[in-house]
């Protein structure tokens, strides 16, 4: 792994042999192989609505009115660890929880840390702790350092019979993504370009906040789940871009995308133009010229387009990121895919909080959220 930091942009590129029957990455930089010494990236990549065994499901638990908030999306038949997120202590069965229903409770006296509710949203601005809230007079508990990760703890456990995710769920694109499938099937080389704004950049992901488990960005378990299934040689290039609009992206394309001559580009446009109340109709132009522009170039280039996750209700991110899934779904035809992280964090929120799943409180995914965005685009690109 070769990472190149260019201003805000982060350029990385992974490149697949195949040897025999086997994909070897060929890693340049070992920093990128830290993840090794806490985590399996297979067991981190499979699906959540097919697993049996949750693998580090993370909690944020919030103390409101006396009452505890523990939910996990499923209920569990057997709780098999529960650690702190950043992997710095395991807590036991007995002395700081129990597993009672189905759910998780925290015992009296546990050393398992808990929120109180009135933390989240206050009155007050709190130095380096704090963003001004959708209310007017009100602030959010918001930090980009790893401080969410030492608060949330992971659990592992077995859920029970009868669970069943209730959300959307990837459809393997066999007549969508044909060029694309065709590549990784016949193992011909594969150029992915990965074109956004901070959530695809990898912001408060573990390994991106050089924290334990050191989980790499979800783009680059992307390439790397690719790269085991199909022994293809895969290059990659995120040129994506914190803080940017679909506009600029439509602006930039042939700079940024155009000029690495991709076979599949991954557009995750969207949380910032919700924040600005970027018009539904504006928005879906925008993603539609970059498309176009790109065709121009490559007629056979094809997309996978992510209906972004949702920003915090209580933050002045929250605008109308919600409506833009319904406008990519206008542009799905053969060669364009759509993934659709918007329903599935909708889905994940009437289980879970929203801390539970978030690296900054605002609107960027921990390592848990940031792996249902590589699950849900694996599911379009492996059956």
């Amino acid at each position: 792994m070769l990472k190149l930091n260019a201003g805000k942009k982060i350029v990385s590129y992974l490149i697949c042999a195949f040897t025999g029957l086997s994909a070897q990455a060929q890693m340049r930089d070992t920093i990128s192989s830290r993840w090794k010494s806490y985590i399996s990236l297979n067991n981190y990549c499979v699906p959540f609505w097919k697993a049996d065994t949750i693998v580090d499901e993370t909690i944020l638990p919030i103390i409101d009115n006396g009452s505890i908030n523990c939910r996990l999306l499923y209920n569990a038949e057997q709780i098999l660890s529960v650690k702190s997120s950043d992997y710095h202590k395991i807590f036991k069965k007995g002395k700081d929880w129990d597993i009672r229903d189905g759910r998780l409770i925290l015992l009296p006296g546990s050393d398992i840390p808990i929120t109180k509710k009135q933390d989240l949203v206050f009155k007050s601005f709190r130095p380096d702790l704090s963003m001004t809230g959708k209310k007017p007079g009100t602030f959010v508990l918001f930090t980009e350092k790893p401080f969410f990760s030492a608060l949330q703890i992971a659990l592992t456990y077995v859920k029970a019979i009868g669970e069943k995710w209730q959300g959307p769920i990837p459809q393997f694109c066999k007549m969508g993504l044909p060029v694309t499938l065709t590549k990784l099937r016949n193992e011909k080389h594969l150029k992915i370009v990965f074109y956004g704004n901070s959530i695809e950049a990898g912001y408060n992901t573990s390994d991106y906040m050089n924290t334990p488990p050191f989980m790499p960005t979800w783009p680059e378990l992307i390439v790397n789940q690719l790269c085991n299934q199909y022994h293809s040689p895969i290059a990659y290039v995120n040129n994506a871009i914190p803080g940017k609009l679909a506009s600029w992206g439509l602006e930039q394309v042939n700079n940024e995308v155009n000029s690495e001559k991709p076979d599949l580009v991954i557009i995750g446009f969207g949380m910032n133009d919700g924040a600005a109340n970027v018009s539904p109709d504006k928005y879906r132009q925008d993603i539609a010229g970059m498309i176009g522009q790109i065709r121009q170039v490559n007629a056979r280039a094809e997309f996978i387009l992510i209906a972004p996750m949702l920003p915090n209700p209580d933050a002045t991110q929250n605008g109308i990121q919600s409506l833009y899934m319904a406008e990519l779904e206008k542009l799905i035809r053969k060669g364009i895919a759509v993934a659709d992280m918007t329903g599935v964090h909708a889905e994940l929120l009437k289980r879970k909080s929203y801390q539970d799943m978030t690296g900054n409180n605002v609107n960027h995914p921990n390592d848990y959220l940031a792996r249902w965005y590589a699950q849900t685009i694996l599911g379009l690109l492996i059956k």
